[in-house]
């Protein structure tokens, strides 16, 4: 008993430590700003496609091409950073994002023709593709290394709060239409440029790779780092379908289909609960050990979802979704202090925006699907099936070597 008192006494202590420097509190402004624009996107695009076209299956396909933009571009991206002065490498992507979607704002209210609402759709992914792993990879820089494991794990209940934020601002705004959403997230990003001026610069780190030499995969598609990419694909494929889903499910069970971003809200809130009683308790361990219970939280959250097909009620949709909530965020925290752990120094943005990219992903796919569903199925099928993929990749992954390493 008292040595689990000492790891929470230690666990709060660091966290104390955290919110006592201005360079960690700057760096959460700024890529708060930022990342909000990421968990309002999706259905944002939704919500427009359909006031643009009439359909919900458009507004899914251009959420689609939004996710698959950016998971296509994020090594690229990410890359790019890498070999950038940050946070001065972020300045152009944030701008040129800021007028794509005002674009994409005029074209909802001018109800422009679908090719064109998906080539922007496409082009808001693919700008801003490394910032967000370029965000995480700054943190080395502002951080003692003692502060960085209790810094991911609060910084993936931050992620939460902003999802709490996110679906239900953009709900709220579609109330009067929803350019009004893509008109905030152009505020969002160019905002976050203006905040980034205050935080630390980062130089290149200087490269393990020859000049000349072809930049290897590797330290991504093999081992560690390839399971985590697996299982964050998966949960972006589950949270793809339910994002697409849930909307057009409501309206035929009588309720409102921007009900889905309270609803997503209150999901993201007990993920952070979560977040926060992991991020009290430093549990030691191996990274084996880190990575099954990684595994073991994401087919538990899989678990969770598959109820959601069954439910009668928008009340009986949001508890199950609450409750795998709890599961979420003590995942990406595991996951993302294992990538730094295990990717090489002079390529963690890469590493970071490809773990955005596995997220990306799994959303395109997940939003591709829920189009196809939508159609055919309905979309009372597409819930039911938004679990299988996380707990189909924890089983397997779960199998795997590194996973059954001591």
């Amino acid at each position: 008993m008292s040595e689990h008192a000492g790891m929470l006494g230690e666990g709060r202590g660091a966290q104390r430590a955290l919110w006592a420097d201005a360079g960690w509190r700057r760096w959460v402004a700024a890529s708060s700003v930022v990342r909000l624009s990421g968990t309002m996107a999706a259905f944002a695009l939704l919500l427009a496609g359909e006031a643009a076209t009439g359909s919900y299956a458009s507004g899914a396909w251009m959420a689609s091409a939004y996710a698959l933009g950016a998971a296509g571009a994020a090594p690229f991206g990410g890359r790019a950073m890498d070999r950038r002065r940050l946070p001065d490498g972020m300045l152009g992507p944030l701008l040129v994002t800021s007028g794509l979607c005002l674009a994409l704002a005029v074209c909802s209210v001018l109800r422009a023709p679908l090719p064109l609402l998906l080539g922007l759709s496409l082009a808001l992914g693919v700008v801003p593709a490394g910032v967000f792993g370029a965000y995480r990879a700054l943190m080395p820089a502002l951080l003692p290394a003692r502060l960085l494991e209790p810094a991911f794990s609060i910084d993936a209940v931050l992620i939460e709060v902003q999802w709490m934020m996110g679906p239900p601002l953009v709900g709220a705004l579609a109330l009067a239409h929803p350019a009004l959403a893509l008109v905030t997230l152009a505020v969002c990003n160019a905002g976050g440029a203006l905040l980034n001026r205050r935080l630390s610069h980062r130089e290149p780190p200087p490269s393990s790779a020859a000049p000349g030499e072809r930049v290897s995969l590797a330290p991504f598609r093999t081992g560690l780092p390839a399971l985590i990419y697996l299982g964050v694909v998966a949960n972006g494929v589950s949270w793809g379908l339910v994002d697409a889903a849930i909307p057009p499910r409501l309206e035929q069970l009588g309720a409102r289909a921007e009900a889905w971003g309270l609803m997503a809200a209150l999901l993201s809130a007990t993920s952070a609960v979560g977040g926060l009683l992991a991020a009290q308790s430093r549990t030691p361990g191996t990274d084996a050990g880190a990575l099954r219970r990684g595994l073991f939280f994401l087919a538990l959250w899989g678990a969770m979802l598959v109820p959601t097909g069954l439910m009668g009620s928008a009340w009986g949709i949001a508890l199950w979704l609450a409750a795998g909530g709890f599961f979420l965020a003590p995942q990406s925290a595991l996951y993302i202090s294992l990538l730094q752990r295990k990717l090489p120094s002079d390529r963690h943005a890469e590493g970071f925006a490809l773990f955005n990219a596995g997220w990306a992903l799994g959303i395109g796919a997940g939003s591709a699907a829920a189009a196809v569903l939508l159609d055919t199925a309905g979309s009372r099928t597409a819930m039911l099936l938004s679990g299988v993929a996380p707990i189909a990749v924890a089983l397997v992954a779960r199998l795997s070597r590194h996973a059954r390493a001591s």
